[in-house]
């Protein structure tokens, strides 16, 4: 990659929105309180139907519409307005702190690096299903050394705008993990740093419902990154759908085997669920794990859509 001269270089702030009236201001005023400014923001709004253009009108936007065509669209029509020589993306929902893109753009010094990322922090802290998605994602004790890494979320990351289009975009057919497809390409090329002071709090699922169906939504992204770059466990980690094939397994087992088969199966899953529950309320002291019986259960079930993923992303080749 050539060198950049990370003083003279243009900034763009590219931000994702639909229906996001209640927490986008809060985002904008992270992005426009930055200590180094940036040269543009480029909003992509998904057809909002509430006060969202409302408020992202009050700032000194660049606004394009979208009709709600996926977050890979989305994120490919905002690198292709904005003007950059770095694109930082963030997310609606989430916020910056002050010296985010001062704490980022120096990396790019570096003409071996190709991106900077940073720990994303829960601030919705009032909601427990929040809480218990933020603790399993390892979002409550983020890594405080800098270290190089192959995947980063959009809700924080900065990323040369030559090498997002030198790697093709983010793949618009992904349902999700666009983002994780995209940082993907990107370490294949380049060197992705995690930087530890470039800090992003984000909105975490405050609902069973909200939670569930990004977990359905994920799991389909995953089975089509299975299909598009084989397997890898930089997607994700198995242990999910693993769970929900034994689950299924010892119910399933319960009609067509003996006794001790279903008793094994269950019992490997209760000491399973004790072990994890008990970690982790050691771990954080937190009632949060309560929502284990969900995730042992019904998410373990709904991970299994990576199979409905894998077929989607086999179907187009």
């Amino acid at each position: 990659m050539p060198s950049l001269n990370v003083n003279e270089a243009k900034v763009s702030v590219v931000l994702l929105t639909k229906n996001s009236e209640e927490n986008v201001g809060k985002s904008l005023e992270s992005i426009f309180g930055q200590t180094r400014k940036p040269d543009e923001v480029v909003v992509v709004d998904g057809n909002s139907t509430d006060g969202t253009l409302d408020v992202v009108n009050q700032y000194p936007i660049k606004l394009v519409t979208e009709s709600g065509l996926g977050f890979g669209y989305a994120r490919n029509l905002g690198v292709k307005n904005a003007e950059g020589d770095i694109v930082f993306f963030i997310d609606s929902d989430c916020f910056a702190e002050p010296q985010w893109i001062e704490k980022i753009l120096p990396h790019f010094n570096d003409s071996e690096i190709a991106g900077v990322t940073g720990p994303t922090r829960l601030w919705n802290t009032s909601h427990g299903v929040a809480r218990f998605l933020a603790c399993v994602g390892g979002r409550m004790n983020m890594p405080t050394k800098r270290g190089f890494v192959k995947i980063a979320p959009t809700m924080n990351l900065a990323i040369r705008r030559d090498v997002v289009l030198e790697v093709g975009g983010f793949d618009e057919t992904l349902v999700r993990g666009e983002d994780t497809e995209l940082t993907y390409k990107v370490s294949q090329c380049g060197k992705i740093l995690y930087e530890p002071e470039a800090v992003v709090w984000f909105r975490g699922s405050p609902t069973l419902k909200i939670a569930s169906n990004k977990c359905v939504r994920h799991f389909i992204g995953v089975g089509q990154l299975f299909a598009k770059h084989g397997f890898n466990s930089v997607f994700v980690r198995l242990n999910l759908p693993i769970r929900g094939l034994i689950l299924i397994a010892a119910i399933a087992s319960l009609f067509l085997a003996p006794w001790y088969v279903p008793a094994i199966l269950f019992t490997w899953l209760l000491a399973e669920f004790v072990y994890k529950t008990v970690k982790m309320y050691w771990r954080y002291h937190d009632r949060c794990v309560v929502y284990y019986v969900v995730f042992f259960t019904f998410w373990s079930l709904a991970s299994l859509a990576i199979f409905y993923g894998l077929y989607l992303g086999l179907k187009r080749k």
